[in-house]
Order: structure tokens, then sequence, then C-alpha cells
């Protein structure tokens, strides 16, 4: 009966011509029932069927289930599609403790989804913690459209439906994995020695079925392929070693041979702007930081980026809730990294170039991104009641953003002055070795 109600009363408002059904959220989903699809469609958003095939919940990270999957998008610029058999699981570490759980999905064969390239792996992240359902995306931007020397993943918001059940607003989006279309370094499972490429995680949990921890401490995780003769992981772990013990060596800045003879500048110098920008707390070389070894080029990239729900401000530990101070510098290789004049001379002059296209981001793209997702967004928080509540790790003030408008202000203020540290910072930091060696010139001249 609301829901006659809402319907009718919109129709008397658009008859008077006061405004549009679209712009009042309110009236899209004015109680905790289901919201109908023409409810949804109104949102713009594509929407995501999932139907297991015992009709049951996913309720492991462990065990694939058979289901099959639908997306409705044509009627907001996308494909429909329809794929029959498919396979499903949960997915993530602290975020699979929380209610809006995200998935992986395996598909029998390439498929291309919501305009991203074909593949068959892809994943669903419930962005629980994140009540923008933008810190990912956004990041995704950033590494696609700016910071893009690797490849990165590409996102799409997605209402998703699972056995019937509305769960909210998703990201689908493309898995890290070695693929023609993702990581394209072929795969050293098949490859063989000295051919083939493999992705890893720096990973404090080390629960992979192969994990190594560096002479600096660093805990590595061998993701992609996940299984290797125990050769291949003598010769990862040779790798990986070799890269850190040039960094670490008395002559680590030399061009010739020292860390830029195992480890890609542009990949890293790229990867840490993104990270350090955002005051990514698991970029500490903690978690969720990935590298992979290129064959042909004989070096580790720093990349893809994965994983920034717990970024920009929205976070209570670490002082990482306060736009200013440095963070990831504190990570054991980019502490060393910084130490080197010329790798900081190079990451000065990368934001300099592109900083104009950071202020358009948080000033522009953000904001439109909001206006655009935020229908979906109040439906979505009608299903979880977070706004004004606290949902780990959410910084102080969670009690005074109750809209969904006020997070996304929340947001863009914490990226701006952010946006003035960052800048400020890094030419501290470039005057701070010409001072040095000023001051090591006299020296010479006295």
């Amino acid at each position: 009966m609301k829901i006659l109600y809402g319907k009718i009363l919109c129709l008397l408002i658009l008859a008077f011509g006061l405004t549009s059904c679209m712009t009042d959220s309110s009236t899209l989903y004015p109680s905790d029932e289901y919201p109908d699809k023409d409810d949804l469609k109104k949102t713009n958003l594509p929407i995501v069927y999932v139907q297991t095939s015992d009709n049951k919940e996913i309720d492991t990270r462990k065990v694939w289930k058979q289901a099959s999957l639908t997306i409705d998008g044509k009627f907001c610029g996308y494909e429909d599609l329809s794929i029959d058999d498919l396979l499903i699981k949960g997915r993530g570490n602290t975020s699979w403790s929380l209610t809006k759980r995200p998935y992986s999905i395996k598909l029998n064969s390439k498929t291309k989804i919501l305009g991203m390239k074909e593949d068959k792996h892809w994943v669903l992240i419930g962005n629980m913690s994140d009540k923008t359902l933008l810190r990912n995306y956004y990041t995704s931007y950033l590494g696609n459209e700016i910071y893009n020397s690797v490849w990165n993943p590409s996102f799409r918001s997605v209402h998703l439906i699972i056995n019937g059940t509305y769960r909210g607003v998703y990201l689908l989006g493309e898995k890290i994995t070695i693929a023609e279309n993702r990581v394209d370094i072929g795969d050293i499972s098949k490859k063989g020695s000295g051919n083939g490429g493999f992705i890893l995680e720096v990973n404090h949990r080390l629960d992979e079925l192969f994990n190594f921890t560096t002479n600096q401490g660093v805990p590595i995780s061998l993701k992609d392929p996940d299984e290797v003769s125990l050769s291949t992981q003598k010769e990862i772990t040779s790798i990986v070693q070799s890269a850190e013990d040039a960094l670490f060596s008395d002559n680590f800045s030399s061009q010739q041979d020292g860390w830029r003879k195992y480890l890609d500048e542009n990949s890293i110098i790229d990867w840490f702007i993104v990270n350090e920008f955002t005051k990514n707390n698991d970029a500490v070389f903690h978690t969720s930081v990935f590298l992979y070894y290129n064959p042909a080029t004989e070096k580790l990239y720093l990349g893809p980026n994965w994983d920034y729900d717990i970024s920009c401000g929205n976070i209570n530990h670490n002082d990482n809730n306060n736009p200013n101070g440095w963070w990831i510098t504190n990570a054991p290789w980019v502490s060393r990294l910084i130490k080197d004049s010329l790798f900081v001379e190079n990451l000065n002059r990368r934001w300099d170039s592109s900083k104009s296209k950071v202020y358009y981001s948080i000033n522009t793209w953000i904001p439109a991104q909001a206006t655009s997702l935020e229908n979906a967004a109040n439906i979505n928080f009608k299903k979880w009641k977070i706004l004004g509540e606290y949902s780990w790790p959410n910084t102080n003030g969670f009690e005074e953003r109750t809209t969904y408008q006020s997070e996304i202000k929340y947001l863009i203020d914490w990226l701006n002055t952010r946006y003035v540290f960052f800048d400020t910072a890094l030419d501290d930091l470039v005057n701070k070795f010409h001072m040095q060696q000023h001051m090591k010139q006299d020296v010479l001249y006295r």
C-alpha cells in the first residue's frame, strides 16, 4: 500500500510540473519493503541477479558453489547478460566477517561484462565499511585515468540480488589475475622457468599455498599462479630477494646496478602517489599490496591497486583519519626509496604533471559520481541502516553524518586537505635533498 501511495504521489507531482520523481529518493524506497524492479531501474544502475543451484546462502570462501547469473543492463546503457552455469564463493578477509559480504565469480569461458574486457574471473565488492560506496571506485579511476603505468582493475556499480534477496549496491569488477586482458605476463607454471610471470601480495597473514618473508621482514604470498613446483618457489624467492638486496645495498641509488635494475620505477611512483595520497592504511606493506614479475623486462612492478575501502580518512586508527602526515613512507621498501634523491625528483615531477587532474577528480568527478549514485545509495542504506551508525572502522564524527551527501562531503573535504598537504610535503622533500647537496658542495669548496 505504501509503495502504491508513493507512485500515485509522484504522478500527482509530475502532473503539476513541480518536480520529478527521480529527485526524491524517499519515493523510490519509502519503507523497509523489498524494492521492486521498477524502483531499482529508476536509479539507472544495472541489476545483477545471482541464483545458487541449491537456493542456499553462499557461506564459505573455500568451496565454490554452482550458480547462474543474469544482468539487466540494457535499460541503462549496458548489455543484458545471462549465464546459466558458473561458480561463486565468498572472498576477502576482514570484509568477509561483515554482514554485507563480498564474492568471487568464476565463469566457464571468458566473457565481457558491463563494458569491461572479457575474462573468466570477476568480483563483487560490498563496501560495507565505506558509506560513500565510492572509495574503491575512485582509486580505480585514479589508476586507470591518471596513474596508469600498469593495468589496474575497473569496476561498475550495480544492485545485487542473490536468491531473490536484495543485497545492496555492490561493485562488480575485474579480479587481479594473469590474463591477456588483466596482468598480461604469462604464467610461470605454464611457461616454465625464466619465461613466465607471477603475481605476489604483501600479506601479513601468509595464508596462501606458498609464502615467504624477505630479509627485511616483508611478508610475501604467491597469488597467481597459486601453486608452483619447489624449484619455481626458489626462483620466485630469489627474484624478490635480489631486488630487495639491491634496494638496501650501499650503491642502491645507482641507475645501472642499484634497485632500478630489478624494480620498475614508473610503476612504483604511480603506486606511491595513489596510496600515499589516499593514505591507504593497508599499503604500509601490511596487506593488499600487489606486485608482479614481468619476464619480458626481468623486473618487479608495484601494482595493481587494490582494496581502498579504509583509505581517504575512513579509519579510526594509525592517525590515518588525519589528512596531514606521511604514512606509506613507513613501509620497509618505501622508506628506503625516498632516500634516493632522483626517485624523489621523479616522483615530484610525476605529481606536478598530473595534480590538476587529481584536483578535478576530487572536485568534479566525485561530486558527479555521487549525484549519479545517490538514489541507489539511499536504497542501499534502507537495507543497511548504517548512516550515522558505527561501521568498522569509521572515524570520529560518523554520528553526525546521517545522510549519504554528508559522507560525500566528508570525503571531498578530506581529499582537498590531503591534496594541499601532499603537494607541499613533496616539494619539501625535494628541497631537503637540494639543501643537502648544497651543504656537500660547500664542504668541498672550503
